[in-house]
């Protein structure tokens, strides 16, 4: 929950003092005594927004898709509309494979949260998975426009490059990584990776 979120949680201080027991639960890790804290609020409260966001929240930290993704609609619904609940619903949606929902999800907070480059490469990625890799290299070069240090943007065009076998511009893109955080692990070994698939394609 974000320090915003809870200056606008409940009036009643009994429910507010329950949310914040419950909240400072879940950053302990204490996921069964944060969920029925949780709970205890909907008791009081049914359709607080915060209860709803925070037992979605745990859904989804356990694996719960559907679950999470059923709390989590209800929690923005009920007016929990930080960019952390569109980002997880969409995180949920798309684990589930309901790829089309969680595109509509991320292009919600896009509209919302405009300045965070997440929901774009959150999008790439979806449009990867739905076997639109140009779309998603072209999400990728938005991002990579509007946040020239976003690094994620990077390593992913440069991943839907590989794929596309365009290995010299992809190499590129993963240099980039390494410029904008050196030592990045992922990049290092999509490096090495690309240049054994230049070396295979050469020979061919």
């Amino acid at each position: 929950m974000t320090k915003a979120a809870k200056k606008k949680t409940a009036a009643n201080p009994y429910v507010q003092g329950i949310i914040n027991a419950a909240y400072n639960q879940q950053k302990l890790g204490n996921r069964s005594q944060a969920e029925v804290l949780y709970n205890q609020v909907l008791k009081e409260e049914p359709g607080n927004p915060f209860a709803l966001y925070g037992l979605g929240a745990l859904a989804l930290n356990g694996g719960q898709m559907p679950k999470a993704v059923e709390l989590l609609q209800a929690a923005i619904v009920n007016g929990y509309r930080e960019a952390t609940a569109y980002s997880h619903l969409g995180i949920a949606l798309q684990t589930s494979g309901r790829l089309d929902e969680a595109l509509e999800v991320y292009a919600a907070g896009l509209k919302k949260y405009p300045k965070d480059p997440s929901w774009v490469n959150n999008t790439s990625v979806v449009l990867a998975q739905k076997g639109d890799l140009e779309g998603a290299l072209k999400e990728s070069h938005l991002v990579i426009k509007n946040f020239p240090k976003d690094p994620r943007a990077y390593l992913n065009a440069g991943q839907y490059l590989t794929e596309l076998t365009r290995y010299d511009e992809a190499e590129g893109m993963f240099r980039k990584v390494l410029e904008l955080e050196p030592g990045h692990l992922q990049a290092t070994a999509a490096l090495v990776s690309v240049g054994k698939l230049r070396v295979d394609a050469a020979r061919k």
